[in-house]
């Protein structure tokens, strides 16, 4: 009866396993390359090259360039793990409403958002760049500051439902103004431009919010 066992199904884990591992290669290749190339200059050959595989794997599992470049997106946006996971359902963002006091809420978000900003503003730049060449990517860029806008409302909402917000503010001006601060374009000019620190950001960021929708007696 030992002979008829197929040896094939004890095969399957380490096949599964190298198979991440080939993905995580080339999506580590892929991310250094569009952060530091661009999205028109880094090719598939020269993923393929950098991560060690064939261009026959590469295009086997992430098809184009496009599909690739949102695969190291979602990836990237969360902090490193191939899932899709939205923003609003992580651990890290709905610890920030565990925090009573408005100004620290908001402190604790500046903080986990310089974090992001930090992995994601080289992407977001070959992003841009390569919607001036790609209907996909813009509709990408397109769909990002819209998720973007929605996840902030939910952090405006929040604000609103405890009575934070001040006097006259709705919930969507406030999320407006949310979003606007909390760019990643502000992010590189302050930081890229203009040489801030992370800190001075941080300090910014949150004395600027803060003061744009809290009430007034709660900024003191």
């Amino acid at each position: 009866m030992a002979d008829n066992v197929n040896p094939r199904r004890y095969d399957s884990p380490v096949r599964e396993r190298r198979a991440q591992a080939t993905r995580t290669a080339v999506l580590d290749a892929a991310e250094q390359m569009f952060t530091t190339r661009g999205f028109v200059r880094t090719t598939l050959p020269a993923v393929a090259e950098e991560a060690g595989v064939s261009l026959a794997t590469v295009k086997l599992a992430f098809k184009t360039k496009t599909d690739l470049l949102l695969n190291v997106w979602h990836r990237t946006l969360a902090g490193g793990v191939d899932d899709q996971v939205p923003v609003v359902d992580r651990d890290w963002y709905q610890q920030q409403f565990e925090i009573a006091d408005p100004v620290e809420r908001i402190h604790f978000a500046s903080r986990t958002g310089l974090m992001i900003r930090q992995r994601i503003a080289g992407l977001i730049a070959a992003i841009e760049a390569g919607a001036a060449v790609d209907e996909t990517l813009a509709a990408l860029r397109d769909r990002m500051f819209e998720e973007h806008w929605h996840v902030t409302r939910n952090f405006a909402q929040r604000l609103a439902d405890d009575g934070h917000l001040r006097d006259g503010l709705t919930v969507e001006r406030a999320t407006d103004e949310l979003w606007l601060l909390n760019h990643v374009s502000n992010y590189r000019h302050l930081t890229e431009t203009r040489g801030w620190s992370a800190e001075e950001y941080t300090a910014w960021l949150t004395r600027t919010v803060s003061h744009a929708v809290l009430k007034p007696e709660l900024c003191q």
